[in-house]
């Protein structure tokens, strides 16, 4: 693939886990609900200018016009609750630092390849059109209907085009951050959304190596100054450093990476974080490792069992239509086959938010992101024999039926910190963090296979902000 103009690459699909922008009417003090139908049903339904603000607000089709799916230039991040204005941040205390140091060069020097420390600033490229980017991150929920995160992923605003060095990940929002040098701090990574009925939302960031920034592939050693690069694996080796096969349980290379940190040398977590007047005053903070991480176990399931939901019927109420009729294998998406699915949408991440498989393709992976674990599976039905979970799962006559909590994966580490509306530092020791009991139980946390951090929204309205994230320990 080519790089553009500055540098970043085409976007590749994640995980379905994924303003203001010139032209959008101001939306109600509702937080954008309006009663729907001619002569007022009394039907609640989202305001026409959120979903045009959130294209992928959940069970609700995108807005569209003359020109396609209307998808705005820029991110936008919607009111929330009562709509209340953000004072911002009065203050800032930069004593917590104090006797730390971080996964950071020295003074002002910024090497990624070197360092893990995202401050979701420009790269000082002297390109006046440049943007922040926290690359590498992306936005979920957990599918309430009519509730909405934001942002979505960078490559999905034409606005932004060629404006930030990324393979992919989310805009960053130019805003005050903390400041402990007295220099300037322009842009942090910020997530709104709600209102969450179910679990919750947040954003997540894999410790994946995919531009081999570190080290050219796991059986090199790391760059000369690199301390959270785990150490090269042995030629004749047939698994890495944290025991995971080296091959998939097929014998072929993997689909996806299973890259991790080794953050061992630090003592936890750091990072700058507040909240918005109407949002939760509190957040989760969440590791996982090679006992709890979904995305290790992918193709080998050696430490814990994955398991799969999904949905055959559409959230939206639309039909669950295929794509190509008159193709021998379609995808059934979620749309009005009277309108048609869009052809503008280029970008497939966004596709598979915005009309989701469902019905024969629920279970499907896009050709960019593929899954073999559950791609062939079938959407089913299942109650476990506690009958204290059921729904929708990807497993197919025969199978072993879906883990239960027992076995499965995704019980990470986690913790909680409490929000105010000044910006916050939190370091966070790896001692602090525990699992929940929803996974299986890990013998403890491996700190040499430190895989994916996530910032975890619980149930109501969220409006967080982050800087600065990054591995730490006490100066010794």
């Amino acid at each position: 693939m080519e790089n553009d103009s500055l540098g970043h690459l085409p976007p590749v699909m994640r995980s379905r886990i994924p303003w203001v922008a010139a032209g959008l009417s101001v939306l109600s003090a509702s937080a954008g609900w309006s009663c729907d139908g001619p002569g007022n049903s009394g039907k609640s339904m989202p305001d026409p200018s959120l979903v045009e603000a959130v294209p992928w607000l959940n069970g609700v089709l995108p807005a569209m016009d003359a020109n396609g799916v209307v998808i705005p230039a820029l991110p936008v991040y919607p009111p929330i609750a009562s709509g209340m204005p953000d004072p911002g941040s009065q203050r800032t205390d930069c004593t917590p630092l104090a006797g730390l140091e971080f996964s950071k060069l020295p003074g002002d020097v910024r090497d990624p390849t070197k360092e893990w420390f995202d401050t979701f600033e420009t790269t000082m490229s002297g390109n006046p059109a440049e943007t922040g980017i926290a690359a590498g991150w992306s936005s979920y929920d957990d599918l309430t209907k009519f509730s909405f995160h934001a942002p979505g992923d960078a490559s999905w605003y034409s606005g932004l085009d060629k404006t930030y060095y990324a393979i992919w990940g989310m805009p960053a929002e130019k805003y005050p951050g903390p400041s402990c040098d007295g220099k300037p701090n322009d842009w942090v990574m910020h997530f709104r959304g709600g209102l969450f009925r179910k679990w919750g939302g947040g954003i997540s960031h894999a410790f994946t190596d995919p531009l081999a920034r570190y080290r050219s592939g796991p059986m090199d050693a790391c760059a000369p100054g690199v301390d959270f690069c785990p150490p090269p694996v042995a030629a004749d080796a047939v698994v890495d450093t944290a025991g995971l096969p080296l091959k998939a349980a097929s014998g072929q290379d993997y689909q996806q990476s299973h890259d991790f940190f080794d953050a061992s040398a630090y003592d936890g977590i750091a990072f700058w974080a507040r909240r918005g007047p109407e949002g939760f005053d509190r957040a989760l903070v969440i590791l996982t490792d090679k006992f709890t991480s979904d995305r290790l176990a992918r193709e080998n399931q050696r430490y814990c069992r994955r398991v799969r939901e999904c949905y055959t019927r559409c959230l939206s109420g639309v039909p669950c239509s295929p794509d190509d009729p008159s193709s021998p294998n379609p995808v059934y998406r979620c749309f009005d086959p009277k309108v048609g699915l869009p052809t503008s949408i280029a970008i497939e991440s966004q596709l598979e938010l915005m009309y989701p498989r469902c019905g024969k393709s629920a279970c499907t992976s896009p050709d960019t992101y593929l899954d073999p674990d559950f791609d062939s599976k079938e959407c089913r039905p299942y109650t476990f024999p506690a009958a204290d979970e059921s729904g929708e799962y990807c497993w197919s006559e025969g199978d072993t039926p879906p883990p239960s909590r027992d076995d499965r994966c995704q019980d990470g580490w986690q913790t909680s910190i409490d929000l105010t509306l000044d910006w916050t530092f939190y370091a966070l020791p790896f001692s602090r963090f525990g699992q929940v009991g929803f996974g299986k139980r890990a013998p403890y946390m491996d700190l040499k296979s430190i895989d994916t951090i996530a910032f975890g929204a619980v149930m109501g309205w969220s409006d967080v902000y982050f800087d600065n994230v990054t591995l730490y320990r006490r100066k010794r």
